[in-house]
């Protein structure tokens, strides 16, 4: 064996410390893109308040309106609201044992009913990016709870089921405008609506809960001072939060188009906590943090 040179020692020390560095820099990228701490988020255990979900349609269209409701009935003693509640939540969040809003009996022109039947389409307006109440999946399709129990009617009624997305904002001109026939989206029970709207009787309880991100310093609603808020545009959320004296306190409110968007938002850091239905918040943060 060849005996080695100080040269042949300077460089097996040389490439050493090369290798070395090599693997601290790997390790360092490693961290920096494979090992990056997953975000976690929760709701707060106060809210913003209760509330119940209604269908809504034209105030002339109680025929309609009452048929739709009683098929809904039908529908939760025979079990088929319980089947598709479980497909979506797992376990039975449909409610049967509500009165309605404000009650009244169709007029004696109202010809709603028959006049649905008479065109064979039922359209059903909605803000396509309200999970899982209605939404578009994988593939582009509009699926969700409100779009299972629908189609379930519409085929008790005998007619066909078309959904509509529209303009979450403008919804109230999209109905009384003739566009489309009710709206069934998780749309929440307000003094509000009772007045602009027939509503259904009350379908599924919910409540307004704030989202943060597990471990941040909100803990309580007393917290969102100084923070930004996110919430969808139009939305009860929003009524909700002005209603509460910390409306006053926060730094800014953002609103979006969607939920999905807000909660991408808060994701990214740029906005602080996100306000926004439980059953809606809860499938978002399941899915989408997900996706991180």
């Amino acid at each position: 064996m060849t005996p080695l040179t100080e040269k042949d020692g300077f460089q097996m020390k040389r490439n050493r410390i090369v290798s070395a560095l090599l693997a601290a820099v790997l390790a360092l990228l490693t961290l920096c893109s494979c090992g990056k701490k997953e975000k976690n988020y929760v709701t707060l255990p106060e809210d913003f308040g209760s509330e119940e979900y209604a269908i809504g349609f034209r105030p002339g269209d109680v025929a309609l309106a009452k048929e739709v409701q009683q098929i809904l009935d039908e529908m939760a003693a025979d079990g088929a609201s319980k089947e598709i509640s479980e497909k979506w939540f797992g376990t039975n969040l449909i409610v049967s044992d509500r009165d309605y809003p404000k009650d009244q009996e169709p007029a004696s022109d109202d010809t709603s009913l028959e006049d649905l039947k008479s065109r064979g389409k039922f359209v059903l307006g909605l803000d396509d990016s309200f999970p899982p109440m209605g939404f578009r999946d994988e593939n582009n399709e509009i699926v969700g709870v409100d779009i299972d129990l629908a189609a379930e009617v519409c085929k008790r009624l005998g007619v066909e089921l078309v959904v509509q997305p529209i303009d979450w904002d403008s919804k109230e001109l999209e109905l009384t405008s003739g566009k489309i026939d009710c709206i069934w989206n998780g749309m929440t029970v307000t003094e509000e609506r009772i007045e602009a709207m027939f509503l259904s009787k009350p379908y599924l309880d919910n409540r307004q809960v704030v989202i943060v991100e597990e471990g941040s310093k909100i803990a309580s609603v007393s917290d969102l001072a100084g923070k930004t808020v996110g919430l969808q545009k139009g939305s009860s959320a929003r009524e909700a939060f002005d209603a509460n004296p910390i409306a006053s306190e926060v730094a800014q409110v953002v609103e979006y188009e969607d939920n999905v968007d807000a909660f991408l938002d808060l994701q990214a850091g740029r906005i602080d906590a996100l306000l926004v239905d439980e059953v809606a918040g809860n499938y978002i943060i399941e899915t989408y943090s997900k996706n991180q």
